[in-house]
C-alpha cells in the first residue's frame, strides 16, 4: 500500500505533493497539468510540471503527457515503483508495465485497467467529503 494522506490534496510517501492549489516547498510538488514551455525564473521549490526524467531527493520520477495536457508519473520511491494515472490514453505505453502499484484519479482508469487485466495494486485517488 501507498502512504497517501489529503485535504483537498494528497501527500505520497510523506515526500510528493499532488492535486494542490498552492505549491508546498516541504514536498516534490506534481502538477496535474503541463506547464509553460518556458520558464524565465527557477521556483524556489521542487516542481514538476514538464514531461521527462527527473531525480530529485533520489527518488526517481518519469512524466508523461495524456490527453487533455494530463500529466502521468511513474514514481520509484522507497523500493517500489508507483503509477499516478490521470488519462486513458498512457495506459497503453509500454513503459508502465514493471510497477507495483497504481494510484489514479478516475474510474474510467480503474475500469480500462481491469479490461487490460494490468496486476498489482491500486488506489484511488479521491478527496474526503
Amino acid at each position: 500500500m501507498i502512504n497517501v494522506s489529503h485535504q483537498n490534496w494528497f501527500i505520497l510517501e510523506k515526500k510528493l505533493y499532488y492535486g494542490y492549489q498552492e505549491p508546498n516547498a516541504k514536498y516534490i510538488n506534481l502538477a496535474q497539468t503541463i506547464g509553460d514551455d518556458m520558464r524565465y525564473e527557477s521556483p524556489s521549490y521542487p516542481l514538476i510540471d514538464y514531461p521527462g526524467e527527473y531525480d530529485i531527493h533520489g527518488i526517481g520520477i518519469q512524466c508523461f503527457l495524456g490527453k487533455d495536457d494530463k500529466l502521468n508519473y511513474i514514481i520509484d520511491i522507497n523500493n517500489k515503483k508507483v503509477w499516478l494515472i490521470q488519462s486513458l490514453d498512457v495506459l497503453e505505453l509500454d513503459e508502465f508495465g514493471a510497477v507495483t502499484y497504481r494510484l489514479y484519479t478516475d474510474d474510467k482508469v480503474a475500469n480500462k485497467i481491469d479490461q487490460l487485466e494490468l496486476e498489482w495494486e491500486r488506489q484511488k485517488l479521491e478527496e474526503e467529503e
